[in-house]
């Protein structure tokens, strides 16, 4: 599928963080609360320690903290600290979520990186569970709007190997200052509705992700939509920027496209100029935490040109899960 897709970042994993540009750095963190509500945690929630305790970060939540501790800190592996409390709805795993970020040499007390507190540069960071370093499981029980101090292990940070760009030995763990300014959902949450006649069936794994079962049948001239699952969060407008998980086939059955396997969802601005004219169809007026289900005809999608595995001429299915929308 053609799109524009949003920058990311990746964990440090022998390399340095990256940043994201986002469009503000605005705390919304009612919406969040509400459409996150009854989605089961994916990873164990977060442990602390003696030692993290011991990194204090003052000023207000989503303002430059002042960030101080004892050096050299070590701790127990991966400790997590609530500083400030939010109140945005918990933390559940295998999501991304934006955060502002402080980083520090845990040997020696020295910075390493941050992103600027309350401006428009904040960092995105998907949650994998078993990731390397597992902020799944460090962050998972923390509200959104919280203000945490994460004390990682050289073993836990990088392997115990350094990391040279960023001036960390060997021997040298890791303190990070987070303030959780935004999150996604994991996956679509809500009420269950039923499909059109017609439609192809969806099955779900406990994950979220879909299969699909197609009718013994030609398939639809025109563009069919049906909400499967339907969100309490706002509704997408056209030119807004929306962060989905997808799967796409052919009427024929054979998947083309899906950002499940990847375990990180994709960002779209939901225009013609970026998307398949369908996919964009599919999106319009949906509420977020919505599953929906589109067929779409060859002249909303690629028409008769090839696209990859895509033959010319096809109909194509898209299972979409609205996670948010910045």
């Amino acid at each position: 599928m053609t799109a524009k897709t949003k920058s990311q970042i990746t964990a440090i994993v022998a390399s340095a963080l990256f940043l994201a540009s986002c469009s503000n750095a605005v705390v919304t963190t009612g919406e969040y609360a509400q459409t996150v509500d009854g989605i089961e945690a994916t990873c164990e929630t977060y442990k602390t320690g003696d030692a993290v305790k011991l990194v204090e970060a003052s000023g207000e939540f989503n303002t430059q903290p002042e960030v101080t501790f004892p050096f050299p800190l070590e701790g127990t592996g991966m400790e997590t600290n609530v500083i400030i409390e939010g109140n945005g709805g918990p933390i559940v795993g295998s999501q991304r979520v934006g955060m502002h970020f402080a980083g520090y040499n845990a040997s020696t007390g020295e910075q390493f990186q941050a992103s600027e507190f309350g401006g428009d540069q904040y960092i995105y960071q998907d949650l994998i569970p078993g990731n390397s370093p597992d902020f799944c499981a460090a962050l998972t029980g923390v509200q959104l709007g919280s203000r945490v101090a994460i004390l990682l292990s050289p073993e836990n940070v990088h392997q115990g190997e350094g990391i040279t760009t960023l001036g960390l030995g060997p021997n040298d763990g890791v303190v990070f200052v987070f303030d959780l300014v935004k999150a996604f959902l994991p996956k679509a949450n809500g009420a269950a509705r039923a499909a059109e006649a017609g439609m192809p069936t969806v099955i779900l794994a406990p994950s979220g992700q879909p299969g699909i079962q197609i009718p013994n049948s030609d398939a639809p001239a025109e563009f069919k939509r049906s909400i499967l699952i339907e969100g309490s969060g706002e509704k997408v407008a056209i030119g807004d920027n929306v962060t989905v998980h997808y799967t796409g086939w052919t009427w024929l059955g054979e998947e083309f496209d899906s950002s499940w396997p990847r375990q990180a969802p994709a960002a779209f601005d939901v225009t013609n100029e970026g998307l398949i004219e369908g996919f964009v169809q599919a999106l319009d007026g949906v509420t977020v935490g919505s599953q929906v289900i589109a067929v779409i005809p060859p002249e909303l999608g690629y028409g008769d040109s090839p696209q990859g595995t895509i033959p010319p001429g096809s109909t194509l299915i898209f299972v979409i899960d609205v996670l948010g929308k910045d």
